[in-house]
């Protein structure tokens, strides 16, 4: 099992590969020699991105399926600005420079990869996501302290030494991560703990006793309008509606989905916070389902392949393998918070373990006829 879930572990290996890819585009583009000249100081923040890939990963999958109007793969303004405010890095009173940080970091369309013209309405990717960090830590951290030191000079005022210190940009990117991105994540219920079971050994034994029925669920979706074998978003949606998992529980069928009040209506009952999942409904909602499906895209570089006269990317459709880690997210997602609790041996309840919760959603996968 954990060959067949090998592109869903963490590979040191692959994280390398990824981030080499994504950093020579971004070096590709010319924006960073200009934006930090210092070869040293380029290097440090490479490492530091590899260093925290996994994390910044994630942050970046679950921001980019927050909004209903795009891909879950691409990141648009709506999502950007989301991103900023429920990390506090940057607020309302920061919007233009927001907005001119978001266009400037469509290096796609800068080398030619991309004939989108940058604007309020079009989406970055990954690698531009990282790039557009990196020019937020150094706005927060350098450009504002620097602004206000000017401010302090020209009223004839005293700058404390504490402002005078203005720090790097590598330093300035560690800044927004410790202050402002670490402790979101350590809230993270899909985050390291997820893929930490994910990887452990009762899961994986988990997953092989129930191999061929999740193979047979998988293929059963799979079939309903692709022709390579892979899953769309809005197939997984029907799943998660078939199986349970949205609303109070009850199964619908497909016309079911477009129907439900509970899924039409999602955005009502929707987390409050977009990563660390305080629910306030019982089942698991759009937003939710669209965060899942992006959260279990393996982190491999992107590839963009041809379907059915389409080019699609491969974080756009679901391989088994994402899946079945799919289904374990929806187990957590659907019972870890909220859900039923169990009585431990002093009569009292606690929460289900993530083992516990994703059992539970492997046998309502499996339970599909």
């Amino acid at each position: 099992m954990r060959v067949i879930l090998a592109d869903q572990l963490i590979d040191n290996a692959v994280i390398e590969s990824t981030v080499n890819e994504e950093w020579s585009l971004i070096k590709g583009s010319g924006v960073l020699d200009n934006l930090v000249p210092d070869e040293g100081q380029q290097e440090e923040i490479r490492s530091f991105l590899e260093r925290n890939y996994v994390e910044l990963s994630d942050c970046y999958k679950f921001y980019s399926a927050v909004n209903s109007g795009g891909g879950t793969h691409t990141l648009e303004f709506i999502e950007l600005n989301k991103f900023l405010s429920e990390t506090s890095i940057l607020g309302e009173e920061h919007s233009s420079a927001i907005l001119r940080i978001f266009i400037d970091s469509h290096i796609s369309a800068k080398n030619g990869k991309s004939k989108v013209k940058p604007s309020i309405h079009s989406e970055i990717h990954r690698h531009e996501f990282f790039l557009a960090l990196i020019k937020i830590s150094i706005f927060k951290f350098i450009t504002l302290p620097k602004k206000e030191i000017a401010r302090l000079k020209r009223q004839g005022q005293h700058v404390p030494n504490s402002k005078r210190n203005v720090p790097t940009a590598p330093k300035a990117l560690e800044l927004v991560y410790d202050q402002h991105l670490a402790p979101v994540l350590a809230n993270m219920p899909a985050g390291a703990k997820m893929r930490d079971a994910v990887a452990s050994k009762e899961v994986l034994i988990l997953m092989y006793d129930n191999l061929e029925s999740l193979k047979a669920c998988f293929e059963k979706f799979a079939q309903m309008k692709s022709e390579d074998g892979s899953i769309s978003l809005s197939e997984f949606s029907v799943f998660a509606m078939s199986a349970g998992f949205c609303g109070g529980g009850e199964r619908r069928s497909r016309r079911g989905l477009q129907k439900s009040s509970s899924f039409r209506n999602g955005r009502a009952s929707e987390r409050k916070h977009s990563i660390t999942g305080d629910k306030t409904s019982k089942g698991v909602t759009p937003k939710d389902i669209r965060q899942i499906f992006s959260a279990s895209q393996n982190d491999r570089p992107e590839e963009v392949e041809e379907n059915n006269g389409e080019n699609v990317s491969h974080y756009e459709v679901m391989s088994f393998s994402e899946f079945v880690e799919a289904i374990a997210r929806l187990g957590v997602m659907k019972f870890a918070q909220g859900g039923p609790k169990k009585e431990d041996s002093d009569g009292e309840h606690e929460e289900l373990s993530y083992y516990e919760c994703i059992k539970m959603a492997v046998e309502k996968a499996c339970s599909i006829e």
